[in-house]
């Protein structure tokens, strides 16, 4: 029986030990190349990590929240502008992730004491409130009357928040544990107690990553790592009619690969050329799919910028199935992720390079832009549902200007956040971000829209700065409601360098 005992002690310890020395630590002291705005809740972890070991030698920001954050705060930009203006030399840092609402920002706080923030920064905006799930589950629904109970059980599905069980499962379950039902309430403890259930569905890519960018193709990825292309690339790595490169060692001996549409195609071949100047080479793309693509070796001779144009291009708004999308972009040929590159890139989780997508309404009247804007994000749900949860806003936020503010759920949760820093007098700052003016129109002049205004005032005090900015950025500036594109981003570097710098003292 002794033997027994002590057997099952042995491999219970063996187990736990295991499960922590691998998926809590080991897996964190890999390279991370997952690109920014990918594997959200790994690269979430994986930063916190990365700020965790690092020595404190200057005042931290430390901006929190969902992608509303990360699309219209630069890391980088943001600390220069502080130290050029300002003479602030601070670090700055990220912990947002994609759909993090303010319950589970509030469960992050107890998180932020070992990195020791001298400032905490929290955009918000209409979309973390969550408030279009009532809609969707009750279609006859109102915020103002609908059962907290109900909505906090939704917020709890794993299809709307996985995060609450792969990044705060003990949290969650010490929160709101009580709201759960049996079967999703000892998933959390499962998942409380051990990391490699914790986080099965989410540290293999990172994996993948680290082998498809030695020994692979590289061509199945969401976002483009390669290196930057002068006459731009989108994020899925689209060139446009031409593409210009530099020659590397990798390219000399593995070559390229290229997807070629059927959309290029069009029934007959397209001719590429590519040129140095001095070296010229023809290709005949004349097969749909990825394509190998290899240099004559004079081109590798000098280091000389190589361009390559295409016959002819294709739009994705007259293609069908996986290439379809509603804009006008002329397009080429995709590359693959690592294009460019020697090796692939590492730690660049919250490093967000410009993209074509972000270049489109430079210069559009207002007018044209509404005419885009509904077209890209609001037609064609049928053969697009990746545009639901856009459709879903819009009708909430017609619907909600008809109701009465009522501030619950995560409104509450924004209470408990600035309480919590209030106490613990640390610098806070809740902004009220900007909101494409379009979408804006549809409820900013309901009672509803200006007492949540009043409400979100009323958090002020103390530690706590609030800062309503709702229609500081034109319409040109957003990417859909309330994503700024990368032009956009750096337009309000400087307003939110401005406030910022203001909150430390001279």
């Amino acid at each position: 029986m002794k033997n027994r005992i002590l057997f099952i002690c042995l491999f219970l310890v063996s187990l736990f030990g295991f499960d922590f020395l691998v998926f809590k630590k080991l897996q964190f002291f890999l390279p991370n190349e997952s690109p920014w705005n990918t594997n959200h809740f790994f690269n979430f972890l994986y930063e916190y990590e990365r700020i965790r070991h690092l020595p404190k030698t200057k005042k931290r920001i430390i901006v929190v929240g969902s992608s509303v954050a990360y699309y219209s705060i630069d890391a980088n930009k943001l600390k220069q502008t502080l130290q050029a203006d300002y003479h602030l030399d601070v670090d700055v840092f990220y912990l947002a992730y994609a759909g993090n609402s303010p319950l589970y920002v509030y469960l992050l706080l107890n998180w932020l004491d070992p990195l020791k923030p001298d400032l905490v920064v929290y955009p918000v905006n209409f979309i973390d409130y969550r408030l279009h799930r009532t809609y969707v589950i009750f279609p006859e629904g109102k915020n103002e009357s609908v059962d907290e109970s109900v909505v906090v059980k939704d917020a709890l599905t794993f299809g709307e928040a996985p995060q609450s069980l792969w990044v705060f499962p003990w949290e969650t379950l010490k929160e709101v544990g009580s709201s759960m039902d049996w079967d999703i309430w000892s998933r959390y403890v499962i998942s409380s107690g051990f990391s490699f259930y914790r986080y099965k569905d989410i540290y293999l890519q990172n994996l993948q990553n680290l082998v498809q960018h030695r020994f692979g193709r590289n061509t199945s990825y969401h976002a483009y790592a390669g290196a930057e292309i002068p006459e731009g690339i989108s994020g899925l790595g689209w060139t446009g009619q031409k593409f210009s490169f530099y020659p590397t060692e990798k390219i000399k001996n593995k070559g390229f690969w290229v997807e070629v549409t059927p959309f290029l195609l069009a029934g007959k071949p397209c001719r590429m050329e590519i040129s140095n100047g001095t070296t010229t080479q023809e290709f005949l793309l004349s097969k749909e799919g990825w394509v190998r693509l290899s240099l004559d070796p004079k081109f590798f001779d000098q280091r000389k910028l190589i361009t390559a144009k295409l016959e002819r291009v294709w739009f994705a708004n007259e293609a069908t199935g996986a290439y379809l999308d509603y804009h006008f972009d002329p397009m080429g040929v995709r590359l693959e992720q690592t294009f460019g590159l020697e090796n692939a890139k590492s730690g660049i989780q919250y490093e967000r390079e410009p993209r074509t997508e972000d270049f489109r309404y430079i210069g559009m009247k207002d007018e044209e832009y509404r005419k885009y804007f509904y077209y890209r994000l609001l037609e064609g749900l049928e053969k697009r549902p990746g545009i639901g949860y856009l459709v879903a806003l819009k009708l909430a936020k017609e619907k909600i200007r008809e109701e009465s503010f009522r501030p619950y759920f995560h409104f509450r949760y924004l209470k408990k956040i600035s309480d919590h820093f209030r106490e613990r007098n640390l610098p806070f700052l809740l902004i009220n971000n900007p909101e494409n003016p379009i979408s804006l129109e549809w409820y900013e002049d309901s009672r509803w829209y200006k007492d949540h205004l009043v409400y979100l005032q009323s958090l002020e005090g103390g530690s706590v700065h609030y800062w309503d900015i709702h229609r500081s950025l034109p319409m040109q500036g957003f990417s859909d409601f309330h994503h700024f594109t990368y032009v956009g981003m750096e337009q309000m570097n400087p307003i939110y360098a401005k406030r910022i710098g203001n909150l430390f003292p001279k």
